[in-house]
């Protein structure tokens, strides 16, 4: 494959340094965000788990992204808890998030891998004992295999669901446009990092949807685009540095 079209589909706030390494590396890309960050009131009983930090805390609190970092620590700061004050490990999925932390005076573990099964692994959630406390800030639906795991071994959980994702509207209105477009302008690779990007990605393509390679995050995904398609490659970070060595091998510009 020469070098191609690529399509970008990381919300439009975490886009930018992606755009900007794939086009050094000689592609075109395209920004449509598949997914859309919308804060969720909090319910009755994650503000209880919150408020209840203070007196009876978890051993960890899992932190799944920046959005959820912001959010959670501005619930925090609503109910008048400082995070730095809690006797609490914290685990924090990519470098983003934990910067957002460390300008908190918070030093969370970082696992070395970003996805599900990473976290899974990290020597923090791994070593807990049967019983241990752990809460998950998180969009609603997010990270269910950790989920699955933790509660598997006997962790007890707390989900704090801070937001929820949704497909754009401006995202479906460019979507139309580009189709309108020469087959040569369709998009030759695909970035698809959840299992929502991946639904979006099919509601928007239809049947065009498996013509590109798919770059997928995470074992988990890789296994259910595979059914539907060889053209897929798993990836085991977002960082822009190992999605534009995955293009190379894909036969794009290095």
């Amino acid at each position: 494959m020469s070098i191609g079209h690529f399509l970008n589909t990381r919300p439009s706030t975490r886009a930018a340094a992606l755009t900007t390494a794939v086009l050094q590396a000689g592609w075109r890309v395209t920004e449509l965000p598949l997914l859309e960050l919308v804060a969720l009131p909090l319910s009755e009983s994650e503000l209880d788990c919150l408020q209840l930090l203070t007196s009876d805390p978890v051993s960890v609190i899992v932190v799944v992204s920046p959005t959820a970092a912001n959010m959670g620590l501005q619930a925090l700061a609503r109910l008048g808890i400082a995070p730095d004050a809690l006797a609490i490990r914290w685990l924090a999925v990519g470098q983003g998030t934990a910067q957002v932390l460390q300008a908190h005076n918070l030093y969370p573990d970082i696992p070395m891998i970003e996805t599900s099964e990473g976290l899974i692994a990290s020597d923090l959630l791994a070593s807990l004992p049967a019983g241990a406390a752990v809460m998950v800030w998180r969009g609603e639906g997010g990270r269910e295999l950790v989920q699955e795991r933790l509660l598997a071994r006997g962790v007890s959980l707390q989900i704090i669901n801070l937001y929820c994702r949704q497909l754009p509207e401006s995202s479906l209105q460019q979507w139309i446009s580009l189709e309108k477009k020469s087959d040569s302008d369709f998009p030759s690779v695909v970035l698809l990092s959840s299992g929502e990007s991946w639904r979006y990605w099919q509601r928007l393509a239809g049947a065009r949807a498996l013509e590109p390679w798919l770059l997928v995050l995470g074992q988990r995904l890789m296994v259910d685009v595979s059914q539907y398609t060889s053209r897929v490659q798993q990836l085991i970070d977002l960082q822009p540095a190992h999605i534009v060595s995955v293009l190379a091998e894909l036969g794009g510009a290095s």
